[in-house]
C-alpha cells in the first residue's frame, strides 16, 4: 500500500486528535441554511463534511433561520449536513482538518488560514490533502443520518459527540487501510484544483488569481495549466459550474432570481441572466415558469 507524505500528515493529525481524549468535546451541527450576507467568503458543499480545528480558534458564520456565528477550538467537531453554507471569518490564524464524504470518494485536507482582512478576504493555503475512491459505505451513511437527527431524550447533545467520534474513527481506519487515489504527474494538481472548485464555486471572490495563489502558482502559469485540462479559460469553466448549480435553486421557489444569482457567486444579475440565456436558450425566469408545474 502506498503511503504518501500527505497521507502520513493527515493520519497523524487525525489519530492525534482522536487520542487526545479532551474533556471539553463539543459537536457543532450546521443542518440547513442559506448563504450569509455581507462581504465574508462563504462556501457551499453538496456533500456532508466534518471540520476539526488542529491549532488556534476558527470562527465561522452561517444562517439557520437567523445568522449564527460560533468559534471552534481544538477538541471540538464541526459537522455540516449536505447543501449547507459556511463562511470562515477567522479572528486569528488557525489550522484545520476538513473531511468530505462524497458518495464516490473520501477526501481529507489540512488547511492553514490567516486572520481575515478588513475587506473580508480570507487567505488560506493547503498543507496536505489525500483522497481515496473508497467510502464509509452504509455505516457512514447511517452515522451521517444520525448526526442530522434529533437528540435522544436521555443523552441530549452528548449523543452527537459520540457519533462524531465514531465517524472520525471510521475515517481514520479508511485513511490507514484504503488504497490511495494515485494520479500521475500533473493529474495530482488537476484533481486538487477540481476539489478546490467543488468547495469554493459559490464564493463571489473566487478568481483565477485567488485560485493560483492558493496553489502557489503564478496566475499565467495557472491559466495555461487550466486551459490544458479543460480547453477553456478559468472564468468560462467556473461559470458553467455556477449555471449548473443555479438550476437547483431556480426550482426552489423560496429564492427569487436575484437571490439565486447571489447564491451561485454572481454579483451582477444581468450578467447571470445573460450567461444563463447563452447556456440554456432562455432566461432564468422563463426556466422557472416552465418547471413550476
Amino acid at each position: 500500500m502506498k503511503t504518501s507524505a500527505d497521507r502520513r500528515k493527515i493520519a497523524e493529525a487525525l489519530n492525534g486528535w482522536l487520542a487526545a481524549g479532551r474533556r471539553d468535546e463539543v459537536l457543532v451541527r450546521v443542518l440547513s441554511g442559506s448563504r450569509p450576507e455581507g462581504p465574508e467568503v462563504s462556501f457551499f458543499m453538496e456533500a456532508p463534511r466534518l471540520i476539526l480545528v488542529l491549532e488556534g480558534v476558527a470562527t465561522f458564520l452561517t444562517v439557520q433561520g437567523r445568522e449564527e456565528r460560533f468559534d471552534v477550538t481544538p477538541g471540538q467537531i464541526l459537522f455540516l449536513a449536505p447543501h449547507t453554507w459556511l463562511a470562515p471569518v477567522p479572528r486569528q490564524p488557525y489550522r484545520s482538518l476538513g473531511i468530505t464524504l462524497r458518495s464516490d470518494s473520501t477526501r481529507l485536507i489540512i488547511t492553514k488560514r490567516k486572520a481575515m482582512y478588513k475587506d473580508g478576504t480570507v487567505v488560506d493555503r493547503y498543507v496536505a490533502q489525500w483522497r481515496t475512491l473508497e467510502t464509509l459505505g452504509e455505516k457512514g451513511e447511517a452515522l451521517v443520518s444520525l448526526l442530522r437527527g434529533q437528540p435522544s431524550r436521555r443523552l441530549g447533545d452528548a449523543e452527537f459527540v459520540q457519533l462524531g467520534r465514531i465517524l472520525l474513527a471510521e475515517v481514520a481506519d479508511l485513511v490507514e487501510s484504503a488504497p490511495e487515489h494515485i494520479r500521475p504527474g500533473q493529474t495530482v494538481l488537476w484533481q486538487a484544483v477540481c476539489d478546490y472548485l467543488a468547495e469554493h464555486w459559490s464564493d463571489p471572490q473566487l478568481s483565477r488569481k485567488s485560485a493560483a495563489a492558493y496553489f502557489n502558482r503564478h496566475p499565467n502559469h495557472f491559466s495555461r495549466f487550466f486551459h490544458a485540462h479543460t480547453q477553456k479559460n478559468f472564468r468560462t469553466y467556473l461559470n458553467e459550474i455556477r449555471l449548473e448549480r443555479s438550476i437547483r435553486f431556480l426550482r426552489d421557489l423560496r429564492y427569487n432570481v436575484t437571490e439565486v444569482a447571489g447564491l451561485c457567486g454572481f454579483t451582477d444579475v444581468p450578467y447571470f441572466i445573460h450567461c444563463f440565456r447563452l447556456r440554456y436558450g432562455l432566461t432564468p425566469g422563463d426556466y422557472r415558469r416552465r418547471h413550476e408545474k
